[in-house]
């Protein structure tokens, strides 16, 4: 699993972000167009040490297309207008490049557009859309579910 996060604006988001690809082991960040800095102290604070683990390139929306026009595997992005629900995906296929949106404006047309599938979390109450980190929590815990197991804990004595 790759992440693409656009004009992510919020350093503690952008962390935390970092920290979950860390923790479901995807294999890192692609920040598109202007983001808040990845070395800042409140984007590092907010990752608790996995800035260190995990890969992070910076990329103009351009440069980040031409890439993705090679990536072979399925590129899932979360939208409003996403008409499948996430949880109906099969991920276990191959690569998958997820995209995620910005805090204010979510995914914008151009890359919606490269998305092989748009893809939406069902909620049930008013808010119209979730806490970016959070969504790309939700996202990545979905796509690796197969994946990721429990170890047992040893019965401490």
């Amino acid at each position: 699993i790759w992440v693409a996060l656009d004009r992510v604006r919020d350093p503690g988001n952008l962390g935390t972000v970092i920290r979950t690809v860390d923790a479901v082991g995807a294999k890192g960040v692609i920040l598109v167009g202007d983001t808040t800095d990845p070395f800042s102290v409140e984007t590092v604070r907010a990752t608790m040490g996995s800035i260190f683990a995990v890969p992070v390139a910076k990329a103009t929306t351009e440069a980040f297309l031409a890439w993705r026009g090679g990536f072979s595997g399925l590129v899932a992005g979360t939208h409003l207008k996403g008409a499948v629900d996430y949880r109906s995906v099969d991920f276990s296929r191959g690569p998958v490049l997820l995209m995620m949106g910005n805090e204010q404006q979510g995914l914008p047309e151009s890359l919606a557009a490269s998305c092989d599938r748009l893809l939406r979390i069902p909620q049930a109450g008013r808010a119209d859309s979730l806490n970016l980190a959070v969504a790309t929590g939700i996202m990545l815990f979905e796509i690796r579910r197969g994946a990721l197991k429990l170890e047992p804990i040893l019965d401490q004595q």
